[in-house]
């Protein structure tokens, strides 16, 4: 009973918390299997069960987890010290919420239950036992960076292929699912089709626009003809027309992850009210400079800087000319300001060759001598060939548990039919079958990963990238530049005259390994 009082404390009341990744998983059983097996957990335990909190969203990001942050919340205030979870994943994916959530536990305001490990983690559990869930927590953040990789890739593919990615397309259109050869509906692969119900608004809206209207008027105007109802007239606001008649979409274009692409969806507005519409925004065609070599950083990956604006750079050239007749042009990067943050924009025009010569410095940052290259590449090997026979037989026992849950499911079944169990127990028992059968999947995939070779040849590449950045800089076109330094930088700013940029993480590693001649590649540094 001693142990017990320990994690118990002086209340026995506990919080569930029940979540599932997405809207998709919602309707499913997945919050009905967690509820039941905390349920049982709860009463095994001594646990009073008083508030159950199902959560549909992503743990992968501290900042987005608004549902999760008000269930926490509001067992803290009610004095509720006891959170269970189903499993250590169902917590957090990231470690932010990790070392918030420890930091509670070993100042006594929180208990941690994991009903399906039947783990409790309390202010006197032993150091090991954090460490395991610092273990389980890696193993999950891990997990959700390859199937985010995973999904921006097919992504790309996607709007590479004419097609919008997202399921939330603008008004007038939905999306539809598609059918293979055999005329059943695939899983995935939607595509965004017309909505017949909703275009005669947006086609309405276009013609006030063309007519000269002002886009409050236009909002008044469609209030007044019926187009909005009463309940929605209060979010129908003239910023929001303004948006979607600027909106690309109705011009056959689209923009993801800040670059264009032509899209393949059917255009139900009029191109000649489309120029009508064009004339009046810009009095001049819709149609954006193209990116060339003498713009290449124009093309939408670097941004203001200022946080409030976070507006395109664009290039621009001015000629001046002098009394004694001589002319000079000048050639700027600086921000749209298409949000009116900036007053003006003096001081805030960046010179070309200044904003190029700040990018060149970061070749300087991620350079590696060919000597270094090759020892990284080594230590790397090394820690490679002793993490491929933990993982191969990782393999084997993963397949082998796939495939004795697969026979257990067709035994299970038998007996069903013949009358030995009934139903209910059944589907009970197939289900904690499958829930089974999807963990040890998953557990696979990551093993058949760690397995492969894909690891050592992202390092590969990433090392002969860094010993040629130089080379390739020179010999390169600005566009392939730009392409370059995409590979290298994320979140490139331009902050007044200043550039501002991170490098990558692979890079930054190797960046710091190289400022430190003492280094050692350690597992697990993500490169």
């Amino acid at each position: 009973m001693k142990n017990k009082e320990n994690w118990l404390g002086n209340s026995n009341l506990a919080t569930a918390i029940l979540r599932v990744s997405s809207a998709r998983q919602k309707d499913n059983t997945s919050h009905h299997v967690q509820r039941q097996e905390i349920e049982s957990y709860c009463k095994a335990k001594g646990l009073k069960l008083v508030n159950v909190a199902e959560i549909v969203e992503s743990a992968k990001d501290a900042e987005s987890r608004k549902k999760y942050r008000d269930a926490l919340e509001k067992a803290l205030s009610g004095g509720i010290r006891h959170l269970v979870f189903y499993m250590f994943d169902r917590e957090t994916r990231n470690l932010t919420d990790n070392e918030i959530n420890e930091n509670l536990v070993r100042k006594g305001k929180i208990v941690l239950h994991y009903s399906r490990e039947g783990k409790i983690l309390h202010k006197d559990s032993p150091d090991g036992d954090f460490l395991m869930r610092d273990f389980h927590a890696i193993q999950s953040k891990q997990y959700s960076r390859n199937l985010t990789a995973k999904v921006d890739d097919s992504m790309k593919r996607k709007a590479e292929d004419g097609w919008y990615p997202s399921n939330n397309p603008p008004l007038g259109y939905k999306t539809a699912s598609t059918f293979n050869e055999e005329g059943r509906e695939r899983r995935r692969g939607k595509i965004v089709v017309v909505d017949p119900e909703k275009t005669p608004q947006v086609i309405r809206e276009f013609e006030l626009r063309a007519n000269g209207h002002s886009f409050e008027e236009i909002r008044k105007q469609i209030i007044t003809e019926g187009y909005i109802r009463s309940e929605r007239v209060a979010q129908y606001r003239a910023n929001t027309i303004e948006t979607r008649i600027k909106n690309p979409f109705y011009r056959g274009r689209f923009v993801w992850k800040g670059l264009e692409y032509k899209g393949k969806h059917e255009l139900f507005i009029p191109s000649s009210l489309i120029e009508a519409v064009d004339v009046t925004l810009y009095k001049r065609s819709f149609r954006t400079k193209p990116i060339t070599n003498e713009n290449a950083l124009a093309g939408g990956w670097l941004l203001c800087g200022v946080p409030e604006c976070g507006c395109n750079i664009v290039f621009e050239k001015k000629p001046k000319k002098y009394r004694n007749g001589t002319s000079q042009e000048f050639r700027y990067y600086h921000c749209t300001n298409g949000r009116g943050v900036h007053e003006s924009l003096k001081g805030l025009n960046a010179k070309d060759e200044s904003v190029w010569a700040q990018f060149e410095c970061a070749l300087n940052s991620v350079f590696l001598t060919e000597d270094l290259a090759s020892k990284v590449a080594n230590e790397l090997n090394d820690i490679h060939l002793k993490e491929l026979g933990v993982s191969k037989r990782d393999i084997q026992q993963f397949r082998g548990a796939i495939e004795s849950a697969k026979i257990e499911e067709v035994e299970l079944y038998r007996e069903y039919k013949e009358g030995v169990i009934q139903l209910d127990l059944y589907l009970r028992l197939a289900e904690q079958i499958r829930i089974k059968t999807q963990e040890n999947e998953k557990k696979l995939e990551r093993a058949q990963l760690a397995s492969s070779n894909t690891g050592m040849e992202t390092a590969k590449s990433i090392l002969e990238l860094c010993t040629s950045a130089k080379s390739l800089w020179k010999s390169r076109t600005p566009l392939e530049r730009v392409e370059l330094l995409k590979m290298l930088l994320s979140n490139p700013v331009l902050d007044g005259t200043t550039v501002r940029y991170e490098i990558k993480k692979p890079f930054r590693i190797l960046s710091e390994m190289a400022e430190n001649l003492e280094w050692r590649a350690r597992k697990g540094s993500n490169l």
